[in-house]
Order: structure tokens, then sequence, then C-alpha cells
């Protein structure tokens, strides 16, 4: 993280001395992004890396747009596995597809802080909220792909997020409805939550029962990469 704010650092002093302005995020700009993450500590040892999309709605707090108002909305997937298994009684002749996945969904919001506008303009983000937590698994025909006919919810659990977030918005089109690439990386704590692994989804159906979630704390950045466009 140093590194990429030391990055961010280096273009705004560039934007400064090219004497190029205009606020990225106007009255109001919206933003969608990919993202991956990457789990830190004891997340980090019992999960992988997590892939996913988010949005967000950016309010400006001042005529300088300096100050601003974020709000976050996103969703990751950071486990997925697919089993073939066989109809009972059917002696093996039709095979149905048990797919277990386990995702986050974070819902933060904050404060926005932008450096010297221009061409690169660099932003920090302190972010307050909640995430979901939750493993759900689902049977399917093998010829029906995201077509499930049972559905389970295995583990489940809501708790509070908190953390912060640095980036650039990078300009690439002017007018009426200015656009720019969003550079970013946002990490969130998760003090208290229960999850599952697939060690422990593997567990589960190896002795045929209800999976154990793991409780403990939860932390991960997420690095994204987007558009903003001012729209209002």
């Amino acid at each position: 993280m140093s590194g990429f704010a030391a990055v961010l650092l280096a273009g705004s002093a560039s934007a400064q001395s090219s004497g190029i302005g205009g606020a990225p995020s106007g009255r109001g700009s919206i933003g969608v992004h990919l993202q991956v993450s990457e789990p830190k500590g004891e997340l980090g040892r019992n999960t992988g890396n997590g892939f996913g999309f988010g949005g967000y709605v950016l309010m400006r707090l001042d005529p300088n747009s300096i100050a601003n108002l974020r709000g976050d909305v996103s969703f990751l997937m950071y486990g997925n596995t697919t089993r073939r298994i066989p109809l009972n009684g059917t002696g093996g002749l039709l095979q149905l597809d048990l797919r277990t996945t386990s995702n986050i969904v974070s819902v933060v919001t904050g404060p926005q802080l932008l450096g010297p506008t221009g061409t690169f303009t660099p932003y920090a983000t302190a972010l307050g909220g909640f995430s979901v937590f939750w493993t759900s698994s689902a049977i399917e025909g093998s010829s029906n792909e995201n077509d499930p006919f049972a559905t389970t919810t295995n583990a489940s659990d809501a708790v509070l997020a908190y953390g912060g977030a640095v980036g650039s918005y990078i300009r690439v089109s002017n007018g009426k409805n200015p656009v720019r690439i969003d550079l970013g990386a946002r990490f969130l704590r998760h003090d208290d939550v229960r999850y599952l692994n697939a060690d422990r989804v593997r567990e589960a159906y190896a002795n045929d029962r209800p999976p154990v979630p793991i409780r403990g704390r939860a932390d991960f950045v997420t690095y994204y990469l987007g558009v903003n466009a001012i729209v209002f």
C-alpha cells in the first residue's frame, strides 16, 4: 500500500505542474469496477482470492469538490466448487451437479478527499458499514447450468465493516459527462464473523453432516479497476 500511495503523490505533483483543472466528481458521479480481493491474516490462511464487481455514488460536499461523500456496494465470490452426484434410485443413470459458492457483499460509506485535480487526481476514503458473508449450495441437472431446483444456505453472517481506500482518477474523456478510469485499493476489516471455506465444505460432504463455520477476524484488500462518470 505504501508504494501505491507514493505513485499517487507523484501523479498529483505532476497534475499540479501541468495546470490542468476540473474536479473529477462534479456535483455527483457514479463508478463501476471489477475487483480482485486478497485475504489477509486469518482469512488469508483459510481462503483464497475472491473475484467480483462493485459500484458507488460520489457526491461533492464543497464547491471545489475536495470533500465528498461516497457510498459503495460490492460483491465478491471467494469459493466455487461443483461435484457430480447420482440421483438416488436411478442406479447412477441420472447425474446431478451439487454447486457450492461462498460470497461476500459489502455496503460501506464515508468521506472521500480528493488531491489536486487534473488529468491524474488521487483520492483517499474512510469507510464504514457492514458485510454479509454467506455460503450456499444448489442442486441442478448436469445439462441445466444455473437453473437449480433446490438450494440451501449453509452459513451466513452479517458483521460491521470498516477501513478505507486509496486510488486515482485518470481522465480519458471530457465533455458534458466526463469519464475517468478509476484505479485503487480498498481495505476492510471485520472483527468477528462466521464463514465457511473449501476445507469445511469438503469435510461436511465427506462426513454427510452440516458444515461447521470458522469464526474469527476477517480482513481483505480489494484491488479494483473501473470507470467513473460525472452524471449531474
